[in-house]
């Protein structure tokens, strides 16, 4: 789940160096980078595609192409590490989403880790001045669709092989994208290359990390542990321009490894 959550604040400074392209067309790219990445590692392990609930698969495809496409929109509108805060707040959501479809429980002391955590990307990046409405509802959107899809991955886990579940995402996110942009999709030219490459990379890693990691932990506790990734987009912020942390944002980062070791106690109380 670190290892996701840094993978996906490469993807997110990559997104953010490419802002003349559409949002839809970073998913398309993306998918097309993840299907070949995929398939090729599926080919290498003599793994058959034979999916046992393409039903779920497509609903888990439906939901991350549309926390996707809402954190592309949100990265374009809203300063980076502002982006970022508001799509990890996916844990609340996911939390409320395992308890009332899965009953994961949600014990007194994940509540107040959850809570820390929070206080601690509050901490480091807050809320920026130059926020739009917009920006911020693509980010809470991200957040939301996000949960659902975490939560599918959670359930798939169980029957599906972790690169069968990675493979569905981009299947059905390809034709998606097309449909829905392809009237504004613009010829990459020079570095843009470079970072849509380096979007997809970090996706793909993300998305393979990610599954594996839903495996071992309820998907409040998986995405509580991705609250590194606002550590990762501050550190990759310098050389971006941000500049180097302040106190407050290393205090922050303190109260975020926190929150994980008060999570990692109730390790063995987590239903699955």
């Amino acid at each position: 789940m670190v290892a996701s959550a840094a993978s996906f604040a490469v993807m997110a400074a990559a997104a953010k160096m490419l802002p003349d392209l559409p949002a839809l067309e970073k998913v398309f790219f993306r998918s097309v980078l993840s299907v070949f990445l995929t398939y090729w590692a599926l080919r290498k392990a003599g793994v058959a595609i034979r999916p046992r609930r393409p039903g779920l698969l497509f609903a888990r495809a439906l939901f991350g192409f549309a926390g996707l496409w809402c954190y592309f929109e949100s990265i374009a509108r809203i300063p980076l590490g502002t982006a970022v805060t508001l799509y990890n707040t996916t844990p609340l959501f996911a939390a409320a989403i395992g308890w009332f479809f899965f009953r994961e429980q949600l014990t007194k002391l994940r509540a107040v880790a959850l809570l820390v955590g929070l206080g601690g990307i509050a901490l480091i990046k807050g809320l920026s001045p130059d926020l739009t409405w917009d920006g911020v509802f693509f980010g809470l959107g991200t957040a939301a669709f996000s949960a659902c899809a975490y939560s599918l991955v959670r359930v798939l886990t169980r029957t599906e092989n972790a690169m069968i579940i990675v493979l569905a995402f981009p299947l059905f996110s390809i034709p998606l994208a097309l449909l829905l942009g392809w009237n504004s999709f613009l010829m990459p030219a020079g570095t843009d290359w470079f970072w849509l490459l380096l979007l997809g990379l970090g996706t793909q890693g993300g998305q393979v990390c990610l599954t594996h990691g839903l495996k071992h932990h309820t998907a409040s506790r998986a995405t509580q542990i991705g609250f590194v990734g606002v550590v990762f987009a501050m550190l990759f912020g310098i050389p971006l321009g941000d500049g180097f942390p302040s106190l407050p944002q290393l205090l922050g980062a303190l109260l975020i490894f926190s929150s994980l070791s008060f999570g990692r106690q109730q390790k063995g109380k987590e239903t699955c």
